[in-house]
């Protein structure tokens, strides 16, 4: 009698044998497989000063309250920031804001640098162009993960653009992404 599943005892795994899961090459791969929607998630500095990075690792979590999650490496600036601050802004790139993604990817420097946006609630950074929607939070909770932490935030304020279309990645590549009428 067939289940309809695969014999997963017949595939041939790609084994970090250091216990640890798969091969980190062979996980990238199987997460590029993923069409995923870009974020670039915005806070403050304890100086006042804008930082942020793009974020394809963003998802709702909850309704009741209204939490979204990122997932942020945990040398990242941008953590330390969210941290510091207690809040954070998760702005969703439109089709065609590749370069805004690309910019936001990098460490180091001013990304804000010819990038339109505008203080939120808090003084959080909003991007005002190239954006569907945003989404202003309060830290609610952060939990380690590997080398990530998945910070998890209330949403108390934001808006959207019900005719824009979001940028999506997928196979180490952008594509808009037009929704379903």
């Amino acid at each position: 009698m067939s289940t309809g599943f695969t014999d997963c005892m017949s595939m041939s795994p790609v084994v970090n044998l250091a216990g640890y899961g798969i091969e980190a090459d062979h996980f990238r791969s199987l997460a590029a497989a993923l069409p995923t929607g870009v974020t670039v998630v915005t806070t403050l500095t304890a100086d006042g000063a804008p930082v942020g990075m793009t974020s394809g690792a963003v998802c709702s979590l909850s309704c009741e309250p209204p939490l979204v999650l990122t997932c942020i490496g945990k040398g990242s600036q941008t953590l330390g920031a969210i941290k510091q601050r207690q809040s954070f802004c998760v702005n969703v790139l439109a089709s065609g804001s590749d370069a805004i993604s690309n910019r936001f990817a990098t460490s180091g420097g001013d990304k804000f640098t010819d990038v339109d946006w505008r203080p939120g609630p808090g003084g959080l950074p909003v991007l005002t162009t190239g954006t569907t929607a945003h989404a202003i939070c309060e830290l609610y909770q952060v939990v380690p993960a590997g080398d990530h932490e998945i910070v998890i935030g209330l949403i108390v304020a934001g808006d959207s653009d019900p005719s824009g279309s979001p940028l999506v990645y997928y196979r180490r590549g952008y594509a808009g992404f037009d929704a379903l009428a």
